[in-house]
């Protein structure tokens, strides 16, 4: 079993974060276009906008075209229940059928397709932005503020779902993707190793400067580990791309903070960023990077649901243990994660309020699933029921391609009461797929990096590059 069916792109970090690109598609036919009805096209560009017809609470009909660019069983699945509930209403999936030698290719044009539809405004009433560049459909006011929508709901209560996800979905504020799901980016320690070398742990406070001084301290009174690929511990001949990489995803995890979608304003000119710059410079410079110890006891994770967190656990070791990722100086306390089939519905869509009434259906407690399909629920009742199928079964069986080979393992009710704070803490997004602004500051710090220029100017050459990509 496959732990995502959703391509998540390449994340990467240096010290902590060592996230491998994840790839699954169901279909290994010819590139096209497919709706539901399984019809196939001939290219990557999706339909207009839904039709103006007339109201259907009125007996009208009306028909919602949904976009994505992964066929999803699930979502055909709650299309063919939602329109049986309401026979005004028809929903077009579109998605794009591919195989792993075309999936770059059509995922451009798909991209590019989608881009050009939107920008005339057109393009689908609804579409899963994961894959898209959302920042920038935000910053042309293309997408329709769900966050009105919600408030205007009497059936919203906000206990029933896990808000600290909806809330931190926010940009530039408002929420224009709804994420239907999400993962949590955390580390997985050695617990026991930690606890013998004396050395306290406050995860969920630290900071990137307490966790480099938290490795040091490992690494000086721990026994000598074997580094974690992608952890602390690469050979200092690597340090320069370690470093722009490594700023990159500080960028990723603070990108609320450095950039305003909606005024399509940037702030990397700021004393912020180049503390930040400076940050990962003293890092490399006191010789975290360079540890050969101490950069094992912490292994970069994407937990997707209590069943691959289960098996994650029994996976790292008998003493492993959930911890939080480092945050950046001056940013709140709290965990990080992925959101996961992000929905947005177009603003300029002719069917908005039917779309958004079949997005709250998809939030619902009406679309059950399994407790090993990947995304936690952001619905807490969908969640809270997956966790009790868990416990009433008593054991999960471990992925056949992994290292434990299918094996069954036990339920641990103090795991999943010890994984429920961390869901709850969330509230750092971090994006699903590299941006182009991340492309953008990985290779522009080289600079900085490698003594050539200060920065201070490094900093503007960034401030330009990615207010010239904002506003394109």
């Amino acid at each position: 079993m496959k732990k995502s069916n959703y391509w998540l792109g390449l994340s990467l970090s240096v010290v902590m974060l060592g996230m491998s690109a994840c790839s699954s598609n169901p279909s290994t036919s010819a590139s096209n276009v497919s709706t539901d009805t399984g019809k196939a096209g001939q290219s990557s560009a999706p339909q207009q906008t839904g039709t103006n017809a007339a109201n259907p609470s009125k007996g009208g009909k009306a028909t919602i075209v949904f976009s994505t660019f992964w066929p999803d069983e699930g979502l055909k699945k709650a299309k063919m229940s939602y329109e049986a509930a309401h026979p005004n209403i028809t929903i077009e999936l579109q998605d794009v059928v591919t195989d792993d030698a075309h999936l770059e290719a059509e995922l451009q044009k798909y991209v590019t397709a989608t881009n050009t539809a939107m920008l005339s405004g057109k393009g689908p009433d609804m579409l899963a932005l994961d894959m898209l560049p959302s920042e920038k459909y935000v910053g042309q006011h293309l997408l329709a503020d769900l966050s009105g929508m919600l408030k205007k709901d009497p059936g919203f209560l906000k206990g029933d779902y896990y808000n600290n996800i909806l809330e931190s979905s926010q940009t530039s504020g408002g929420l224009f993707g709804l994420p239907l799901s999400f993962f949590l980016n955390v580390l997985i320690g050695d617990e026991k190793g930690i606890n013998q070398t004396g050395i306290p742990i406050d995860d969920k406070n630290w900071t990137w400067e307490k966790y480099a001084d938290t490795l040091k301290q490992l690494s000086q009174k721990g026994p000598s580990k074997a580094p974690t690929s992608g952890a602390a511990g690469a050979a200092p001949s690597d340090g320069k791309e370690m470093m722009q990489v490594l700023l990159a995803e500080m960028v990723k995890e603070n990108y609320s903070h450095l950039v305003n979608e909606s005024t399509r304003k940037a702030s990397f000119d700021t004393a912020a960023f180049t503390d930040m710059m400076g940050q990962v410079k003293k890092m490399y410079d006191d010789g975290v990077f360079a540890s050969t110890r101490g950069g094992s006891y912490f292994t970069p994770k994407n937990v997707n649901s209590a069943w691959d967190y289960l098996v994650t656990m029994k996976e790292s070791g008998k003493d492993a243990r959930l911890y939080a990722k480092p945050r950046a100086e001056g940013t709140t306390a709290g965990g990080y994660f992925y959101p996961y089939k992000v929905i947005g519905i177009n603003d300029k869509s002719a069917v908005k309020q039917e779309a958004w009434e079949f997005l709250q259906y998809l939030m619902s407690e009406n679309i059950e699933t399994a407790p090993e399909r990947a995304g936690f629920p952001v619905n807490k009742k969908v969640y809270e029921k997956q966790v009790q199928q868990l416990l009433a079964s008593g054991t999960v069986k471990a992925y056949e391609e992994g290292p434990l080979h299918g094996q069954s393992i036990p339920v641990d009710p103090a795991q999943i009461q010890l994984l429920n704070g961390y869901l709850s803490e969330a509230i750092h997004p971090v994006a699903f797929q590299p941006t182009k602004i991340e492309e953008i500051v990985q290779k522009e710090s080289e600079a900085y990096f490698t003594g050539q220029k200060p920065a201070s100017d490094v900093a503007k050459l960034i401030q330009n590059k990615v207010m010239t990509y904002l506003n394109e």
